[in-house]
This record gives structure tokens, sequence and C-alpha cells, in this order.
């Protein structure tokens, strides 16, 4: 697996907010349910844990364009443009394979 060889299988997933957080979870868990519901069914064979760890994945993908320069210019777009660029990749970080 690639993610061994650059230590993140030997991290585990993560899939809890940073120390500190305390206060947010009750957010994170609702937030957790609401994703599960919908990307469940919608992705079989992919258990809870990692749909969470792809779902943050996505996340932080998207708080990165929006933080980065480049954050400027997608603002700029017209949404059917942002929407055509940015829905595969959010597609590809869910639907990825792990083979």
């Amino acid at each position: 697996m690639a993610g061994t060889r650059i230590g993140i299988g030997r991290a585990g997933f993560g899939i809890e907010p940073p120390q500190g957080w305390e206060r947010l979870t009750g957010k994170f868990e609702k937030s957790r349910r609401d994703i599960l519901r919908v990307l469940a069914p919608n992705i079989p064979g992919v258990d809870e844990e990692e749909l969470i760890f792809r779902t943050r994945c996505a996340a932080g993908l998207l708080n990165w364009l929006a933080l980065a320069p480049i954050g400027t210019e997608l603002a700029a777009m017209p949404a059917e443009r942002l929407e055509r660029q940015l829905v595969p990749v959010v597609t590809g970080a869910f639907r990825g394979s792990a083979q």
C-alpha cells in the first residue's frame, strides 16, 4: 500500500478532530451521521471509517483551495465552470479506489 510507504497507513485514519476542539464534538458527530447517511448507500463496500476519512480529505482539499491563492481565481469563476472543475475532484475523493 502506497500510504504505508509514506507513513499514512501506520498513522491510522485520524478521524477525530484536533485536540482542543471538544466544544465542536456534537457538530462533528452530527455531520458524520449526516455524511454517512448519504454516502454509505451510494458507495457500497466502503466502511464508515473509510467514508469519514474520505470526507475529511475532500473537505481538506476544498478548504485548501479556498484559502490558497487559487481561491481568488475560483471565487471569480462562473458557478457552472466552478462546478465542472470541482465536482470531479470531490467525486474522486469519495469514489477513489484503494486498489
